[in-house]
């Protein structure tokens, strides 16, 4: 069974006075040069496409470099990861969807790409709109960069290759993340978040560790009614919070035991 997911940010009371927004998830790391978000996903390479959903999935948009500077992130995020060494290139969020020469950010802007594209040599794929006839003409084209030179490389959509994510800072008032799903509530001085994309219990018990919250519980009337207000505001259907059972037939806990 999936629902959408109902948790609360752990830790926000301690730090409402002075806030901290240089957290997003866990699992992501603050750049203060480039004042941004960055995770790179190399365990589990995916398809450019898989890699696109990968990051709108941790609330984040599919890696780019915006400056020439910025290509440095990857190779300092690969040389953190001690078993990542081998990563030699990422996917980055830069396509030709149709194979027409036109390539495409993720956030819709064009760029032109191809005094910087260096020919894969796996893969020969010169723009179709440039090549009459071309067997590429079409064909769906992704871009790769190199970690060690930051060079633009021209290769199918459907080969797998590690990528990255990135989140630009959003601060939220009295919050101490930058995600904006969050909403501070002063009467309890928690914040709260819906998560509108359905998992399963135990997927959005991760999510909600990850984002360094939990599941929500109600430990008083007052935030069994924010809790409620909430849910209703965006959608009338269930969602899971912070109740399990251990067993079938047993009692309920809290994930707070």
């Amino acid at each position: 069974m999936f629902w959408r997911v109902f948790f609360t940010l752990l830790g926000a009371t301690a730090v409402i006075a002075t806030r901290c927004n240089k957290f997003y998830r866990k699992d992501y790391t603050y750049i203060d040069q480039f004042d941004a978000f960055y995770k790179l996903h190399w365990e589990q390479p995916g398809r450019w496409q898989s890699a696109f959903l990968a990051c709108d999935d941790e609330g984040a948009t599919f890696f780019y470099p915006k400056t020439a500077e910025e290509r440095t992130v990857v190779k300092r995020l690969v040389g953190m990861e001690l078993k990542s060494n081998n990563v030699t290139e990422i996917f980055v969020g830069i396509h030709d969807e149709f194979g027409f020469g036109e390539f495409m950010t993720v956030d819709g802007k064009y760029k032109v790409l191809l005094h910087l594209i260096k020919q894969s040599p796996r893969r020969v794929c010169q723009p179709a709109s440039s090549v009459p006839g071309s067997q590429n003409q079409g064909q769906s084209m992704c871009v790769a960069m190199g970690v060690d030179t930051g060079t633009y490389i021209l290769t199918s959509c459907e080969t797998e290759k590690p990528f990255l994510c990135k989140k630009v800072e959003e601060a939220v008032p009295s919050c101490p993340t930058v995600d904006r799903g969050y909403t501070y509530h002063s009467d309890v001085k928690k914040c709260y978040k819906i998560n509108q994309r359905k998992k399963s219990w135990a997927e959005a018990m991760k999510t909600c560790i990850t984002e360094g919250g939990v599941l929500a519980v109600a430990k008083n009337n007052a935030e069994a009614d924010i809790i409620y207000r909430e849910m209703k505001e965006h959608f009338d259907e269930p969602y899971f919070v912070g109740f399990r059972r251990l067993q079938p037939q047993g009692d309920f806990y809290t994930v707070k035991g």
